[in-house]
């Protein structure tokens, strides 16, 4: 018991339905089905990202990734492809049955295919020459060797004819050395031209009586 005396609000009556300002009755929410609907898309949420993420990893399929360098629609290549190709077809048709005119293939003119000679290409003047003086004049053979080497030849020998008296101007040659004995003969006008070995291993230049 409280020492303080009764007032007007202790004298509450006990059948009473009234209450409090402060114990008002709290009503009941209702369910509406909101929260239900909050949990299935999150769990829809959930699977997606799983699949999205995880199935991949697993090999069990994915996005889809073009391959690098893949043509974007086969349908533009296809009927490209036609085109480009009949107009390849008539290019190389037309090439192939090219025939090449008289003009792009000239004949050789007669200069062009004319041979040098047999005398030409057999001439050698740098197969030495032996000179020999066989007329008696004081001389001879050393003006006639600087005429010959003038010419381009090689001179081997200047010295005085030692055989039998010569009744002209001979060339000696041996075997394979005419081509030689010719061009001589024609520089210093000595037409008699004799093969023979025995001479000496040079062609031999022989300058008899009457040689001017």
């Amino acid at each position: 018991m409280t020492k303080y005396p009764r007032d007007e609000f202790d004298q509450v009556p006990e059948t009473s339905d009234r209450h409090g300002v402060h114990r008002a009755r709290m009503a009941t929410p209702k369910s509406n089905g909101l929260g239900l609907i909050i949990l299935a898309a999150v769990l829809a949420l959930a699977v997606g990202a799983l699949s999205f993420f995880v199935l991949p990893l697993l090999g069990t399929g994915g996005p889809f990734t073009p391959v690098a360098g893949a043509t974007s629609t086969p349908a533009a290549t296809a009927s490209a492809s036609p085109s480009a190709t009949a107009e390849e077809s008539e290019s190389a048709t037309a090439e192939d049955t090219t025939e090449p005119t008289d003009e792009a293939t000239p004949e050789p003119t007669e200069e062009a295919i004319d041979e040098p000679t047999e005398e030409a290409t057999a001439v050698n003047k740098q197969d030495p020459v032996m000179i020999l003086n066989g007329a008696g004049v004081s001389g001879l053979a050393g003006t006639v060797s600087q005429t010959v080497q003038n010419d381009g030849w090689t001179i081997a020998v200047v010295d005085n004819w030692g055989g039998a008296p010569l009744a002209g101007s001979v060339i000696f040659y041996n075997p394979g050395q005419e081509a030689n004995a010719q061009a001589l003969g024609e520089l210093l006008g000595i037409t008699d031209l004799q093969e023979n070995g025995d001479v000496s291993q040079y062609v031999t230049v022989a300058l008899g009586p009457g040689y001017r």
